[in-house]
C-alpha cells in the first residue's frame, strides 16, 4: 500500500521536525516541550472530534489512509482532506507560537 504525500505535507512535517530537533542543544528541549504542549493543545481543544481521531490514527497509530477510511467507511479522499485540514489548523497555531 503506497501513500500519495503531497509537498505541502512534506514541507509541513519537515519545518515541525526542525523545530522540534534544533541543533542547539540548550534551546532543543524547550523547544522540543513547548511544540509538545502546544500541539497537544491543538489535537484536543481545536480540532473536530472526526480531525482528532484521523490525526492519532494517521500519526501516532501509523495507519495509512486507506486503512483509515476502511476502519471509519469514508472514502479515502475524506481522510486525505480531513488530515490536510488539521495540519493547517495545527501549523497555524504552531506558526503563531514558533516561526
Amino acid at each position: 500500500m503506497s501513500r500519495r504525500i503531497s509537498f505541502e505535507a512534506l514541507e509541513f512535517d519537515k519545518r515541525i521536525s526542525d523545530l522540534a530537533f534544533s541543533e542547539y542543544e540548550d534551546e532543543s528541549e524547550e523547544k522540543r516541550a513547548k511544540i509538545k504542549n502546544v500541539m497537544a493543545r491543538v489535537i484536543k481543544n481545536d480540532l473536530t472530534a472526526r480531525q482528532r481521531e484521523i490525526i492519532v490514527l494517521y500519526y501516532y497509530n501509523n495507519k495509512g489512509v486507506a486503512e483509515i477510511a476502511e476502519m471509519l467507511h469514508v472514502c479515502p479522499s475524506t481522510v486525505s482532506r480531513t488530515i490536510k485540514a488539521a495540519r493547517a489548523k495545527i501549523y497555524k497555531y504552531l506558526k503563531y507560537y514558533f516561526l
